[in-house]
């Protein structure tokens, strides 16, 4: 089924190729084969409508009809009156409005730093037939959103193929600083006080900024909720492949993340609040691999759950910071991963390393990290309090904790050739027991009001 539709595609892109003129020539250097070129697969699962307020009343939009350019031609056109026709179906009361087949070229002038891309409505499933490619046309904007989400509830994005344009992007510099950055071109965006969103089986590829990015409104007041983003394949976007900027109740699940890279921060899967609420965000039985920056980073969210994931460097690639990253004052538990690294990070062999700074942990809960297989990597917590670790198993790794309070080690298993590098310790505080090197009971004397110094190796 897989080479049918991948023949298909290059066919269709080909022969869209030899009908096109000036919209297909602005695309630059590319062509069908190379907008096709390792694409990325979907994650073959049946599309769920878990919202009762969207209607069972279906409508296939009708490109002749509405005048939508299905080859990669007219962006604006193509823009205009897609929108127009969601617009209309949701409005005669279509909850499942469905695309067809084909590919199509959207963008157009939102303002002088956004492009602008179909925006969705409340109590509405857009879904794309296996053989549809909506394309972000190249421009020149800072920000853009393909797909718009923005104040909703009750919506469902499925199925099908969304490219950014980074492959073609013009990097025109900031009026003020001068900046080329350009990080906030993205695929899907999930704003404001949206709630009860689904995005599945998609692949999302060559975002200049993030496969899907959410964003609530800043404050303490939870405004973005309930959003699920599952069975779907996030390949080769600049940034992040998902950006979680304030969000509560989030599902992240069985998705392939991967080949994350061009510019900063560049992981997997991104929980950064600034100035917004994260909280109870579950990353659950995912699969990352190629990510330039790292995997998963979590610097402010509180009651998260990463489990069953797993974390492979990736033949070729390399670490910035590491697998899992995260800042002391954000609470979680990270449970049941496989994690891989082939060469050091700027952090060295470190598969969770938790950052610091000179400020005291003022967040008290205690974040679990609990059976968890290292490959090649080990743990690195410093300056924080308040940690868990249990049940892990190293296979040559290490455990590293430095200024440290309130710190349970059990039963945790480490294998390397250097004893001293697998067990450091340096001003640590808490209580260990059962945990073993090479097979062989380890003893680690730590009392909870006594720092204790171990081994240490800088």
């Amino acid at each position: 089924m897989k080479t049918n539709f991948y023949k298909f595609l290059i066919g269709f892109l080909i022969v869209t190729l030899h009908s096109c003129s000036s919209d297909t020539e602005s695309l630059g250097k590319s062509t069908a084969r190379q907008v096709l070129e390792n694409l990325p697969q979907p994650i073959p699962n049946p599309i769920e409508i878990p919202f009762a307020e969207i209607s069972e009343k279906e409508y296939v939009i009708d490109i002749e009809q509405w005048e939508i350019p299905s080859n990669r031609r007219e962006a604006v056109q193509t823009t205009d009156n897609l929108q127009k026709a969601i617009n209309w179906a949701s409005a005669e009361g279509f909850g499942r409005i469905k695309l067809p087949q084909g590919h199509y070229l959207i963008g157009k002038y939102g303002n002088d730093i956004y492009q602008a891309g179909i925006e969705l409505k409340s109590n509405m499933a857009f879904i794309l037939d296996d053989n549809a490619i909506i394309e972000m046309a190249p421009n020149n904007k800072w920000n853009y959103c393909a797909i718009a989400i923005r104040n909703q509830t009750n919506v469902v994005v499925a199925g099908g193929i969304i490219i950014g344009d980074r492959d073609n992007h013009t990097y025109t510099p900031r009026e003020g600083d001068g900046s080329v950055v350009h990080d906030e071109g993205h695929l899907i965006c999930i704003e404001g006080e949206s709630k009860d969103i689904s995005i599945q089986n998609m692949v999302l590829t060559k975002a200049n900024g993030d496969g899907i990015l959410l964003v609530s409104k800043k404050g303490d007041t939870p405004s973005l909720e309930r959003v699920q983003i599952k069975n779907s394949n996030f390949a080769s976007n600049r940034r992040q492949g998902i950006s979680i900027v304030g969000g509560v109740d989030i599902l992240v699940e069985n998705n392939e993340i991967h080949h994350t890279s061009g510019t900063a921060p560049e992981f997997g899967v991104d929980l950064e609040g600034a100035g917004r609420v994260n909280r109870g965000v579950i990353i659950r039985g995912n699969n990352f691999h190629h990510n330039v920056g790292g995997d998963i980073v979590n610097t402010d969210g509180k009651n998260i759950l990463v489990e069953n994931n797993t974390m492979h460097q990736g033949e070729g690639s390399r670490y910035i910071d590491g697998p899992i990253v995260y800042w002391k004052n954000a609470d979680w538990t990270v449970k049941n991963n496989n994690i891989t690294m082939l060469t050091t990070s700027v952090n060295n062999w470190n598969g969770i390393i938790m950052y610091s700074n000179d400020h005291d942990k003022t967040n008290p809960a205690t974040s679990y990290i609990l059976n968890n297989t290292c490959n090649n990597c080990g743990f690195y917590m410093y300056k924080g309090a308040d940690l868990v670790v249990k049940d892990n198993y190293f296979n040559r790794g290490h455990l590293a904790f430095w200024k440290m309070k309130n710190l349970t080690l059990e039963n945790n298993k480490v294998e390397h050739p250097n004893k001293c590098w697998a067990y450091r310790f340096l001003e640590v505080a808490g209580n260990a027991t059962g945990n073993t090197y090479n097979t062989e009971a380890f003893n680690i004397p730590l009392e909870q009001d006594k720092p204790w110094d171990g081994c240490w190796i800088e």
